[in-house]
């Protein structure tokens, strides 16, 4: 596999893709939850029950997970398909296939006792019942609002009356449509840009586009999950600014206040936290930057008295966020790319030394009367985690990270759920340190720039 960046996230134009489909034809395919169906013994997502009620918090990545959010792909995904590389894809893939990936991943988390929330059964919940009829209500009211944002008519190419007369049009076609249908209109955020044809017809024609959500699949991004509790954060890209706002309405649905929402200036994206018990670590880099780091420390939304936060100054795309060179196995394991560590032999000398354009510093908080208050600077990390976290680091091959074999997800301490296809040599350094690893086929959905990690919120974890 050629090198490439687990996932692309660079500012750039917003997507447009201009289809010849008729008119909001595309609104009658089936919903991402339900694209194709569910091989026999594969619905294994938990039912939404929104008076429940959550209590989210993650204190540390050990701790066993108890509610994970998800998004099965879709048919917004399609659009990218037709250009992988304009949609932030690394390389074509099926859609069929990534499908079918994602709800074996559901059930090997529901095996183990995890409760798994699909994001589109969040944004359902309350507007259909049991035989799939609409229910009107508050759920129902509100998903058609999302839809109305979603949907946008440019109607500058017409004649002043024509124009005139769209926005009453458009608010009467969503206010007619199915919720299922409004999904659709959520995930795939039409755009529709009309001419007119005189006397003839209808007197319109259109050319049919859409800003898809594309990248939705990858739910770490969008927030960050602390021992406080949630944390909605600002993409660095524009192509996905709209998850933010979305997944922020499915969490509040299920329950869940988030604690605070970083703003202005600040970009925070989830692949960046990582939560070690006592010490919350937060990546700075190429896609969280200071002003954030910044923003969360004066808020306090970390519940932990300690902060490590973890300055990557290389900032390349093939590592772009902490949870694509480093990971949490247990309390005392890990793994971290190995260039970025001094390996030792058992007399501690160094028998290969780490590149120093990719060793990252910390800079630790901690809190003193009400505040954080910075002790310690440029620590080399891998002297942080090894002396002050008393981790044990497994070093992995730049080839093995590249088949994202740190994009593992940890269910509870030396228990993995991670991507096949890498090394034997690094399969044997996990069984050896006694890790218990289920190596799934993660072949299509990785098409997309991320793996198990990336395509997991983990909104609770304890014992």
């Amino acid at each position: 596999m050629p090198p490439h960046p687990m996932r692309s996230s660079l500012p750039g134009p917003r997507h447009v893709l201009l289809a010849t489909f008729s008119a909001l034809a595309f609104l009658g395919a089936p919903l991402p939850a339900s694209a194709s169906p569910p091989e026999a013994g594969q619905h294994c997502e938990t039912k939404v029950d929104l008076a429940a009620g959550l209590a989210a918090g993650s204190r540390a990545e050990w701790e066993p997970a108890r509610t994970v959010v998800v998004h099965t792909p879709g048919d917004e995904v399609m659009f990218g398909l037709a250009h992988p590389a304009a949609a932030l894809f690394e390389r074509p893939f099926s859609l069929e296939g990534a499908q079918r990936e994602h709800r074996k991943f559901i059930c090997l988390m529901a095996a183990q006792g995890v409760r798994v929330f699909r994001l589109t059964d969040v944004l359902l919940a309350g507007t259909v019942d049991g035989d799939g009829e609409p229910l009107a209500g508050k759920p129902q009211d509100e998903l058609r609002g999302l839809a109305l944002a979603a949907l946008r008519y440019r109607a500058a190419a017409l004649p002043s009356k024509q124009a005139a007369a769209q926005e009453a049009y458009r608010r009467e076609v969503i206010a007619k449509l199915h919720p299922r249908e409004l999904l659709a209109i959520v995930l795939q955020q039409p755009v529709v840009t009309l001419f007119s044809t005189g006397t003839h017809n209808t007197g319109l024609k259109a050319a049919y586009g859409a800003d898809p959500l594309m990248n939705l699949y990858f739910m770490r991004d969008q927030v960050i999950t602390t021992a406080k509790g949630l944390v909605i954060g600002h993409f660095n890209a524009v192509q996905r600014a709209p998850e933010n706002r979305l997944v922020r309405y499915a969490y509040e649905k299920l329950g869940v206040t988030p604690v605070y929402q970083v703003t202005g200036s600040a970009r925070l994206e989830g692949g960046d936290f990582i939560p070690a018990g006592d010490t919350a670590l937060i990546g700075q880099g190429l896609r969280t930057n200071a002003e954030a780091v910044r923003q969360l420390l004066k808020h306090q939304v970390f519940g932990t008295p300690r902060v490590a936060v973890v300055k990557d100054a290389w900032k390349n795309q093939d590592q772009m966020h902490l949870d694509t060179y480093f990971n949490v196995i247990d309390r005392k394991l890990a793994v971290i790319v190995e260039e970025r560590i001094d390996q030792r032999d058992e007399a501690g000398r160094i028998v290969k030394a780490a590149d120093p354009a990719k060793k990252s510093l910390v800079d630790v908080y901690e809190l003193d009367g009400g505040s954080y208050r910075k002790t310690a600077s440029d620590v080399p990390f891998q002297q942080f985690l090894e002396k002050d976290l008393g981790m044990t680091l497994i070093p992995v091959s730049n080839a093995d990270q590249l088949k994202y074999g740190i994009n593992f997800l940890a269910l509870r301490g030396k228990k993995i759920l991670a991507i096949d296809g890498v090394s034997d040599a690094y399969k044997k350094r996990l069984a050896d340190a006694g890790v218990d690893a289920t190596w799934m086929d993660f072949g299509n959905l990785t098409g997309g720039y991320g793996a198990a990690h990336c395509t997991t919120q983990v909104i609770e974890r304890g014992p």
